[in-house]
Parts: C-alpha cells; structure tokens; sequence
C-alpha cells in the first residue's frame, strides 16, 4: 500500500505533462500556419524507440481546431530575434506526424518567436546543447505531471 502512495506522488518519465505554449504555432507542407495560439498542450511521453510522445493543444481555435501530434523528434532552440520586440526567448520545435499521418511542425515559445521572424529554421540536432536548454526552460514550459495534481 506505501508503494501505492509514494506512486502517486512521485513523477514517473512516462507522465503526462501540461506545457504552457506562448505561443504555438503549428505549421504543415511549405510552412503553411494553421494554427497559432496561446495555449497549453497536453504532452505525454512514449517509450519507443521510433516515437517521443503525442501531444495535443488543449485550446480550439476559431475552427475548433485542436491540433494533435505524434512527436517523432524535438529540438530545442536559443536563438536571438533579429527584432528588440522579441528579445531572446528559448523555445522547442516539435516535428512529426498529425492524426492523417501527414508531416507537421509545432513550435513552442522562442521558437514561434524565430520561425515568425525569420524565413526558414535550419536546426540540427546537439545533444548537449538539447540536454542544456531543456534543464532551463523547465522554469519557462511549467511542466505539470497529472500525478502531482491528483
């Protein structure tokens, strides 16, 4: 009965986690935006080795599109915005596929604010650097595992 107890209360990698997104802009063939939002996302981990996880905004747009997606990788930006209106925010790129199996983009905080001012996003995969960045936007993203909550 304890281990019942203390699991409930601990965080496990494959909880589900709720992101704070400002904004997400979800992008599809030829960076086409169709959806773009202040919103959180429900993301849940899978342990796979072909997949990252599935997420899904939790905010309807005019549409009442709530985009989903299966996560096959993420990277994590810190670029400086080439405008002051931005300044410097960190920011994730979420690619892989929607619920048509179709290819799709998410871009959270900082990398919204990069793919907004800029042309293209041509990022490569650092492990360290990934590693780096996402022990710092664990303050930014506020990730909640549902388990704390319950």
């Amino acid at each position: 009965m304890f281990k019942k107890l203390v699991d409930l209360f601990t965080n496990s990698p494959q909880d589900v986690q709720v992101w704070k997104c400002d904004p997400l802009l979800v992008t599809v063939a030829d960076d086409q935006v169709v959806y773009a939002l202040r919103t959180d996302i429900e993301f849940t981990p899978v342990d796979s080795t072909e997949v990252i996880g599935k997420a899904i905004a939790l905010t309807p747009n005019n549409e009442g599109l709530k985009p989903e997606i299966t996560v096959i990788s993420r990277i994590y930006i810190d670029a400086p915005s080439p405008t002051p209106d931005f300044g410097r925010r960190q920011g994730i790129v979420l690619s892989g596929t929607d619920l048509t199996g179709e290819p799709v983009s998410w871009h959270i905080n900082g990398a919204a604010d990069h793919f907004l001012t800029e042309s293209k996003i041509d990022l490569e995969y650092d492990e360290e650097i990934s590693k780096e960045l996402e022990s710092e936007l664990g303050g930014e993203l506020k990730k909640t595992n549902i388990s704390t909550i319950l």
